[in-house]
């Protein structure tokens, strides 16, 4: 049985090897580039404003005007054709799967996940409903 020790020592190897990915580079080289790029972040920030003006607007039953799904698409082109922020967003994707497919290697099929209530259901993990013992229709 591993102690808590030989986990630890385990998570620290795996984060060097993390540290040294590509994609972890990626990502990290993305990151610097964005944080750089003053313009990239405004169109992001122009955009996730205006995206959630509207949202309380429409949470609120109030009428969207047409100007203002205009300017949100304008927004949203501005954000989409910005490379840094392309970018940055595959480096994202790519980093996300990574860390996926490490979490389904730790406990999507392992005995400690099944001890804990993961079960596998297709090529998914998913927790057990604690009161009902049995598995949540969403992960």
């Amino acid at each position: 049985m591993a102690t808590d020790d030989q986990i630890t020592q385990a998570a620290i190897k795996l984060g060097g090897m993390l540290s040294e990915h590509p994609k972890v580079s990626r990502l990290e080289g993305a990151i610097k580039k964005l944080k750089g790029d003053t313009e990239a972040q405004r169109a992001l920030n122009d955009f996730n404003r205006r995206l959630s003006e509207i949202a309380e607007k429409e949470m609120a039953g109030q009428p969207i005007e047409v100007s203002e799904k205009r300017q949100l698409q304008d927004l949203q082109n501005a954000v989409v054709h910005n490379l840094v922020l392309r970018e940055f967003q595959l480096a994202q994707m790519d980093y996300v799967d990574l860390v996926r497919r490490l979490d389904d290697a730790m406990y999507g099929r392992s005995a400690a996940a099944a001890s804990v209530g993961v079960v596998q259901q297709g090529d998914e993990a998913i927790a057990a409903a604690p009161l009902s013992n049995q598995a949540d229709a969403t992960p």
